[in-house]
């Protein structure tokens, strides 16, 4: 027999919502707890009637997530953060500067060509 999580929601009318974590169409509803839970149970015994649930192997995870954290305990940490948050701050200033003098640049050309 297999495990299935089920979240339990009541709603503003007090009824109660099922749905089966990981099958988010799989849900029904009920007058309690227990009847949202036993139509949540029909529903999902009648979709796995026709379905079935299989198990695939996926590759390692990248060497980025094996070394995620692994910075948490470093003194410096927050400092290289704080430098890179300046660093985008810059860039968003530069940027926004190139932006205001491009749309001048279009403000003029289009003016030029409204006056002709």
């Amino acid at each position: 027999m297999s495990s299935f999580s089920i979240l339990v929601e009541s709603n503003q009318a007090g009824d109660f919502r099922a749905t089966v974590l990981g099958l988010p169409e799989c849900h029904a509803q009920g007058a309690t707890r227990d009847a949202a839970l036993t139509n949540a149970k029909a529903v999902l015994t009648d979709r796995l009637a026709t379905a079935e649930l299989v198990s695939i192997e996926l590759p390692p995870p990248s060497d980025a997530r094996r070394v995620a954290g692994n910075f948490k305990a470093d003194p410096q940490w927050n400092e290289f953060q704080a430098a890179i948050v300046a660093d985008r701050q810059v860039l968003d200033a530069e940027l926004a500067e190139e932006y205001r003098q491009m749309d001048e640049a279009a403000e003029r050309a289009n003016s030029g060509q409204s006056a002709a």
